[in-house]
């Protein structure tokens, strides 16, 4: 990956190693901070610290940064507010966002503005190195965002659901929690998709065929059979290229917007 490179600046540079990678990692928090730059630095890359996003703009625009890796959860400008503002000025840096609990709202959001990825504490070791590899090598490629949709702008498909899997839930389950189940689904769907595309990219087929492994699992259990049944394919051959990314983005919409039509009609039914 062809590094960013900031406007210059008088910076010393005396104890800096060019062939590594440089990392930024942004935590208003000193022992989170301390913990995580320790063990990006045991794998061989140069750290750089910030304690807040407006000090990590001020270190982005004296020198290079190959990554920024930030918490969500910080005074002066938060994670989400960072990302943003770094997207804007450094459009083909790859940005982690960090965040201590799961927050819908923030995933999406930090998904459409451009986060390569993102971790809940506490980070896993493997996972953080896997995933700095794969944001320093590819994080610069364009790969299309899918955004959440208006439901209007799709047309009717009612063969995507198992319409029985469906009235199911929707009598077995508390409304407001089936609703916040396909939620929870929706957000981590488009991401495992993203995640899917980019590993096959990238070729590393074992983490294909484990995320769609679980990503059919989910979708049958809540009755979306055709994106199940396209999971089940790759899963069955992670190695073969992925071509078909865009109509994928396109099946998992319209399967999103019909689950969450009938069970609107289901519930309206049994409340009548």
């Amino acid at each position: 990956m062809k590094r960013v490179k900031p406007e210059p600046a008088n910076v010393d540079k005396n104890n800096m190693d060019s062939s590594k990678p440089t990392i930024l990692i942004v935590d208003d928090d000193h022992v989170s901070l301390s913990l995580l730059s320790k063990l990006v630095e045991k794998q061989q890359y140069h750290v750089l610290t910030a304690p807040d996003g407006r000090q990590a703009l001020d270190m982005l625009h004296s020198q290079p940064v190959d990554l920024v890796i930030a918490d969500y959860d910080m005074p002066v400008i938060d994670g989400l507010e960072l990302l943003k503002e770094v997207k804007a000025e450094f459009p083909r840096l790859p940005f982690i966002l960090v965040t201590a609990y799961s927050n819908l709202k923030v995933i999406r959001e930090a998904w459409e503005f451009g986060a390569f990825d993102f971790f809940q504490k506490p980070v896993f070791v493997d996972r953080l190195n896997q995933t700095i590899r794969l944001a320093i090598e590819y994080g610069h490629l364009s790969i299309a965002r899918r955004k959440f949709p208006k439901l209007e702008e799709l047309q009717p498909d009612p063969d995507l659901l198992n319409i029985g899997v469906v009235r199911e839930l929707a009598v077995a389950l508390d409304r407001e929690d089936l609703l916040q189940v396909v939620e929870e689904y929706e957000t981590h769907a488009r991401i495992e998709l993203e995640q899917i595309l980019r590993y096959n990219l990238t070729k590393n087929f074992a983490q294909v065929r484990s995320i769609s492994h679980r990503m059919a699992g989910t979708s049958i259990n809540l009755g979306l059979i055709r994106v199940s049944e396209e999971m089940r394919a790759i899963e069955a051959k992670p190695d073969a290229p992925i071509r078909n990314g865009a109509e994928l983005e396109q099946l998992l919409d319209h399967s999103i917007y019909w689950l969450k039509h009938y069970l609107m009609q289901i519930f309206q039914d049994l409340a009548a």
